[in-house]
């Protein structure tokens, strides 16, 4: 997991609070895909302003054109859900970084602090490609799409035409072909809707996964065998110690813990639990 990083592909890293990572994503062996309502950007968690293009007989008045563009906001993201990860920056390649990882994923001092409860959390470690084959084995590839989050504070103003808050609809002639317009606009605009933030997110270097979903519910998919690795955070007690060891030897992970020297990661106790502490896991099927 340290070194020598080989690639910024091969990881992604997902900050959670102790008590989520230890009595569900842990305790079940799943990752949870959530709404786009549940995630703290606004421009994902609100509806979209959109404008839209229509005949001009209609005569829509001021209430019918807000009304439209909820209505198309809604289409486009009803059902999507999402799990959002980090990645190592690409500086981090080939380097050995053991005392002063700065540019791994798990070393992002503000994610501690804003997803890992003030760094009373964990940040759990995934093979990349590894996940990405679970998610797959529960989901239909066709509705799943993964990738880079890019980072642009364009977009600001709608354009009249081709852009992605922007949508034609004079050619809509029935619900039908409303879907089709929409299912087109959703085809070409993809990166821009899902996967794009303002400037402001860089940081997280976010890779995510989006799916398409029929319905509203959050989905719970087994990550198998992709769990690399488990880095503690500075403020989680010892009482946790021997818990996530245990989940370290079930899955077979690493473990580490971050600490911050001079407001500089430092990974300390690295170890491997599942050759060391395997009797963890069999005292644990026994109480």
């Amino acid at each position: 997991m340290v070194n020598p990083l080989q690639s910024s592909e091969k990881y992604v890293y997902h900050y959670t609070k102790i008590d989520t990572a230890l009595k569900h994503i842990l305790k079940t062996g799943t990752l949870r895909l959530n709404s786009f309502s549940k995630v703290n950007d606004p421009r994902e968690s609100k509806s979209w302003t959109m404008t839209t293009t229509v005949r001009s007989d209609l005569n829509l008045k001021l209430e019918d054109w807000d009304a439209l563009s909820k209505s198309v906001s809604d289409v486009l993201k009803q059902n999507v859900k999402l799990i959002c990860f980090c990645k190592d920056r690409v500086s981090a390649v080939n380097q050995w970084q053991i005392r002063d990882p700065i540019d791994r994923g798990f070393a992002k001092p503000s994610m501690w602090h804003h997803y890992a409860n003030g760094h009373n959390g964990v940040c759990l470690v995934f093979d990349k490609d590894k996940l990405d084959i679970s998610f797959k084995k529960k989901l239909d590839e066709k509705r799943l799409i993964s990738n880079t989050v890019k980072y642009s504070d364009d977009g600001g103003i709608n354009q009249i035409s081709n852009a992605p808050f922007s949508i034609n609809l004079t050619n809509s002639q029935s619900k039908q072909h409303f879907i089709k317009i929409l299912q087109n606009h959703l085809n070409l605009w993809m990166p821009s809707l899902f996967f794009t933030k303002l400037k402001d997110w860089s940081n997280e270097e976010e890779y995510r996964w989006v799916y398409f979903d029929e319905n509203e519910h959050p989905i719970c998919i087994d990550f198998g065998d992709s769990l690399e690795a488990i880095v503690v955070g500075e403020s989680v007690s010892e009482v946790y110690n021997e818990n996530l060891l245990t989940y370290c030897v079930k899955y077979q992970a690493d473990i580490a813990h971050l600490q911050w020297d001079n407001g500089f990661p430092k990974l300390l106790k690295l170890g491997n639990p599942y050759i060391t502490h395997k009797h963890l896991l069999e005292d644990s099927k026994q109480t």
